[in-house]
């Protein structure tokens, strides 16, 4: 059963989906968002030759010049928690949209204007300057939330307030140039595609937007970051 229900807080915080109890993400995936039938081939263009789609939109089916499945998003039928949806994940990330609620991040920065990050990770360990994660940002509303409900999370995590979060490159199957058979990937099924790398990226197809964190500063307090949000959306309201 799908239910919504609002986080302690106004502003950019939007209400999220519940499922049988538990919140369900923005970028999740949901059963009636299938993937029709996309047949590829290869299309020659101004970047040279590559993976395209037999009946192609470039500005329906391309963006970062990157090409991307076609997907419904419907947000109907049953969540899948384990699946990511590849649309609302380069929104959230592009736009700086929270990963659980969907709204943007950056109405509810602190006055230094930086962003919350969030990850899946062994005790102790702590998000790096420099490093690149598909993981999108999120309010620390939300980030409490989803220490609460999220399995991979109450097993540990990490955050950090991010200066500043650049495009890196994309996460996705490589097929190859001339049988168009999807290549093998590593334990994840994913290769991680720099925009840099001419050659490669023009034969994924891309399931995730990466982004490079810099300007790192690591969060322990989930708690006292949620509160600030908080009474710093509560002062935003008019009276």
């Amino acid at each position: 059963m799908v239910t919504e229900m609002n986080n302690p807080t106004t502003g950019c915080i939007r209400p999220v989906q519940y499922w049988d109890g538990a919140p369900v993400p923005f970028i999740t995936a949901w059963s009636r968002e299938r993937i029709p039938p996309q047949p590829l081939t290869t299309i020659h263009g101004r970047g040279g030759t590559g993976l395209g789609f037999q009946n192609e939109i470039s500005h329906v089916d391309r963006h970062y010049g990157v090409l991307w499945p076609r997907m419904p998003a419907a947000r109907g039928g049953r969540p899948n928690f384990m699946a990511v949806h590849a649309l609302r994940q380069r929104q959230a990330m592009g736009r700086l949209l929270c990963q659980v609620c969907g709204g943007p991040t950056c109405g509810s920065r602190r006055s230094d204007e930086r962003t919350l990050f969030l990850a899946a990770a062994p005790a102790g360990r702590q998000i790096a300057d420099g490093e690149q994660t598909a993981s999108p940002p999120v309010h620390a509303v939300c980030a409490r939330l989803a220490v609460e409900y999220c399995p991979p999370l109450g097993r540990g995590w990490a955050a950090a307030l991010v200066e500043y979060a650049p495009v890196w490159g994309v996460a996705g199957p490589i097929y190859h140039p001339q049988t168009l058979d999807q290549l093998p990937a590593d334990r994840t099924g994913v290769h991680h595609v720099p925009f840099t790398d001419e050659r490669r990226i023009r034969w994924v197809l891309a399931a995730r937007l990466i982004v490079t964190l810099k300007g790192v500063t690591p969060v322990t307090d989930l708690d006292a970051l949620a509160d600030e949000e908080i009474a710093s959306a509560r002062a935003r309201v008019p009276r």
